[in-house]
């Protein structure tokens, strides 16, 4: 789709997510995901265009449409992500700092990523993804 890598990020402040990960999660995802049906033949490629277009209203009625879905995707990320972290910290244990010098700065980088995930988890529990999948 062209994505500008660079911009697929959460922000650390506010726990947003970029466009560019919503488009590319709905598109990748999704609108991959999507079993074959009158109903839903068709999405995949009008999303492409629309984006390769610049055709913002096409792309935003879609996204529209999907976005619990594609919120949902995200979730399971930030989820997984999460608990890869803590399984991370956890073998962090008990290591010498002398023979792992790079070990604290992997720990402060993970702790910084870790709490950008939280603040992207309690924004999605905010808008009630993923009540329903954990109830």
């Amino acid at each position: 789709m062209g994505m500008d890598f660079s911009k697929m990020l959460f922000y650390h402040d506010t726990g947003d997510i970029s466009p560019e990960v919503m488009d590319v999660v709905l598109y990748a995802k999704v609108l991959a995901g999507l079993k074959s049906s009158p109903e839903t033949d068709g999405y995949k490629d009008a999303f492409y265009n629309a984006h390769m277009q610049g055709d913002q209203a096409t792309k935003g009625q879609i996204a529209e449409q999907f976005r619990y879905e594609t919120l949902s995707e995200i979730k399971k990320h930030v989820d997984t992500f999460l608990e890869s972290l803590e399984e991370l910290e956890k073998k962090s244990y008990g290591k010498s700092m002398e023979e792992h010098p790079r070990l604290p700065l992997i720990l402060r980088h993970n702790e910084f990523v870790k709490q950008t995930f939280l603040k992207v988890q309690s924004n999605l529990a905010a808008a009630g993804v993923g009540q329903m999948e954990y109830a």
